[in-house]
């Protein structure tokens, strides 16, 4: 993925919804999105990736953004979804899913081969959205097992899983 906010490139575009990359100077303009969506430490820590993380996709509907996924690449070949959230007048209409489906896609067009990210324990909705794309629960045992407990311990560290959260795991093909 690398540096690529110079520019808002089109990749996606499914009923009338378009998914684009978020160039760092525009992303202040989807703070209200994580108001709407996050409280707490989440809200604060979603801020500040906003403003950090190297690719940001937002869906817009008729020009304007109704959600957005924040990606990172943790180390050659891994990809991790930060967040993914979504304005809560267009929730459940499948944009959530769109906004995963392009990130798998957009990991894989980079050479990804597996993909993580992480959810609180008790956000089945979140949950249940990256099962439907193929994730699974994982633990830092598994991931050592993968990696080694160096590069595991590594990649902890940069996904930020704090106690109460599940890991999720998908290999891309």
């Amino acid at each position: 993925m690398g540096q690529r906010q110079a520019g808002v490139r089109l990749l996606t575009v499914v009923d009338g919804i378009e998914i684009v990359d978020v160039p760092l100077d525009k992303r202040s303009t989807l703070e209200r999105i994580l108001e709407e969506s996050f409280e707490g430490w989440y809200l604060r820590h979603s801020k500040r990736i906003l403003r950090e993380v190297e690719t940001v996709r937002a869906a817009r509907y008729s020009g304007e953004p109704i959600g957005l996924v924040m990606l990172k690449t943790l180390e050659e070949g891994v990809g991790y979804v930060y967040y993914v959230a979504v304005a809560k007048a267009h929730r459940a209409k499948g944009v959530a899913s769109l906004l995963l489906k392009d990130a798998l896609r957009l990991f894989k067009a980079v050479g990804a081969v597996e993909a993580f990210a992480s959810v609180e324990k008790d956000n089945l909705p979140s949950e249940r959205l990256f099962a439907a794309e193929g994730f699974v629960r994982t633990n830092l045992v598994e991931v050592s097992r993968r990696h080694g407990t160096l590069r595991a311990l590594n990649m902890y560290r940069l996904m930020v899983v704090v106690p109460g959260e599940v890991l999720l795991h998908r290999a891309i093909d």
